[in-house]
């Protein structure tokens, strides 16, 4: 098992995937049009998707602000030259970030989940962030999300609190951990 940046040798295990509702963190899952999209193109889906140069252009966010975009860089968790799932690590953290999405960003194929493998994936993802020499990684989970949380807790994760945001009126909790490195 490993993570490597993305890469169109994957595809046929990548498509798939989308086709069985995998998703990135708070994003949804694609529309068969999107899919069909993205498969037209598979190269120009991660070259302007998935490999582009970072912009720091302001975005605007779930708060109703605008916020720097924070650089970031996409790994693809293989095992056995199938696409398994994905992993985002943001080097640099802005003040939405920091409150809610973390450092860290990932999302597992539906039909491999509950498999260990979000703990083994964040694992290596850490040892990436050793190498970029970060000192320590910001996590956030959905209170619901046990799968997610229970990853980052076998990762040495310390909870530093749960909290609501203010925009959101459903309730929803965040767990937000810290991963010293």
């Amino acid at each position: 098992m490993e993570l490597v940046k993305p890469d169109i040798k994957y595809k046929d295990s990548f498509i798939e995937a989308l086709r069985e509702g995998f998703y990135l963190g708070s994003q949804s899952p694609k529309s068969v049009e999107e899919i069909a999209e993205i498969e037209k193109d598979f190269e120009a889906f991660l070259r302007n998707k998935l490999l582009k140069p970072y912009d720091p252009t302001p975005r605007l966010r779930d708060d109703g602000k605008y916020y720097p975009n924070a650089p970031q860089i996409t790994y693809w968790l293989i095992d056995n030259g199938r696409f398994i799932g994905a992993f985002n690590l943001r080097t640099k953290l802005n003040d939405f970030l920091m409150y809610v999405g973390g450092n860290v960003g990932y999302g597992i194929t539906p039909k491999y989940r509950r498999m260990g493998y979000a703990t083994k994936g964040l694992a290596l993802l850490i040892s990436k962030a050793r190498e970029l020499e970060m000192d320590k990684l910001l996590l956030a989970a959905k209170e619901k999300n046990i799968g997610s949380w229970k990853a980052i807790e076998k990762n040495n994760g310390v909870l530093e609190n749960i909290i609501t945001l203010p925009w959101d009126n459903s309730g929803q909790k965040y767990k937000r951990y810290w991963i010293k490195l």
